[in-house]
């Protein structure tokens, strides 16, 4: 369920055999000055130890000590739960397995000459996530995810990575593998046609706020609440649609197609849009119901009369069923969900199991 989390340590020394890396401050070379340069702990003899910052990484996590300009330093541990546990971070970690990692982490923080009490550390950035196997390719469910939009944030399209945000949270999903393979890494063991759906917690502030905790102590408690909040998240801001508003969202998409082609070629709009898209992938991509109602609207708009709508809305139906037939004869391959259909498979999957 957690796969990155970022700590606040509350609780925290710096030991004179730490392997910390400090950075000295800035100078200005004319003058002298130093720019950036402040008190970040107290050393064993009492001095204070100063600079811009200091850092260190390891094969587990990420320290970074900052101060900040209006007063205080604070102490960020970054680390996946999962690379900790299992080596790496496709398969998730149980309550108990979590709580492990984190004593692990208080261990390393140790060997390294940072000695502090983890459980009174605060979470400053939590990413929770679930793996989908999908049905289809990604590649099958990009035209649904074009066609989805989370309340006040911003979507952003990268090919095999759809990411909904604002300041204070991210939805990610993303094609689980290529990310993985992209990062040298052999996936032949694992699971083909992986989907992660990540859900991205930004700050102290907006866990507090969404899951109802923010101290590390209180994790094990708050276990359920979490996966609960998860699966909120994403039915509340993405997947918050019945199965025929989607086809009703197709047929928006796929009228404005039509209505392009229609204001090009008057008399031959419908078999324009299937020689630029292909019948096939049209129907597959919009589905026969909503390419049908957009039909009929288009026409009910241009004043048709009921006969002559039916019946391009037949020979529409029928053309896309026998591309559809054709295709799986020659093919061998049968694909042919609607984006409803891919929709109403990764709800169930994500938001109702």
């Amino acid at each position: 369920m957690l796969d990155t989390v970022k700590l606040c340590l509350n609780d925290w020394e710096i030991k004179d055999t730490s392997q910390l890396i400090v950075q000295p401050s800035p100078v200005n070379y004319g003058t002298g000055e130093l720019t950036s340069h402040y008190p970040l702990w107290r050393k064993e003899n009492g001095e204070m130890e100063m600079g811009s910052k200091a850092y260190l990484n390891t094969q587990l996590l990420n320290v970074d000590i900052k101060p900040f300009s209006q007063g205080g330093v604070q102490c960020f541990v970054h680390f996946s739960i999962p690379k900790i546990h299992n080596g790496e971070n496709y398969y998730s970690v149980g309550k108990e397995g979590t709580s492990a990692v984190l004593k692990k982490v208080e261990g390393e923080l140790s060997q390294v000459g940072i000695r502090t009490n983890i459980e009174e550390a605060s979470l400053s950035r939590i990413d929770t996530f679930q793996n989908v196997i999908t049905e289809e390719p990604f590649t099958s469910y990009s035209p649904l995810f074009s066609l989805l939009q989370a309340s006040r944030k911003v979507k952003r399209d990268y090919g095999s990575t759809f990411l909904w945000s604002n300041t204070q949270q991210e939805l990610c999903v993303y094609d689980k593998l290529v990310e993985m393979q992209n990062r040298k890494i052999d996936t032949s063991s694992y699971p083909a046609q992986t989907m992660r759906f990540e859900w991205r917690l930004l700050n102290k502030k907006k866990i507090e706020n969404a899951i109802g905790f923010s101290k590390v102590k209180e994790l094990p408690s708050y276990w359920g609440e979490v996966k609960e909040k998860y699966k909120e998240a994403w039915r509340k801001d993405i997947f918050n649609m019945e199965v025929e508003e989607v086809e009703i969202l197709s047929a928006k998409q796929v009228k404005t197609l039509l209505e392009i082609f229609r204001n090009e070629n008057e008399r031959n709009y419908i078999d324009s849009l299937f020689s630029f898209w292909g019948t096939y992938r049209a129907g597959i991509d919009f589905g026969i119901e909503p390419l049908k109602m957009a039909i009929r609207e288009i026409e009910e708009e241009r004043g048709a009369d009921k006969n002559t709508i039916n019946t391009k809305v037949y020979r529409a139906s029928k053309k896309i069923q026998e591309a559809i037939r054709k295709y799986q004869l020659y093919v061998g391959e049968e694909n042919n969900k609607t984006l409803a259909g891919l929709y109403k498979e990764l709800q169930v999957k994500l938001c109702l199991n």
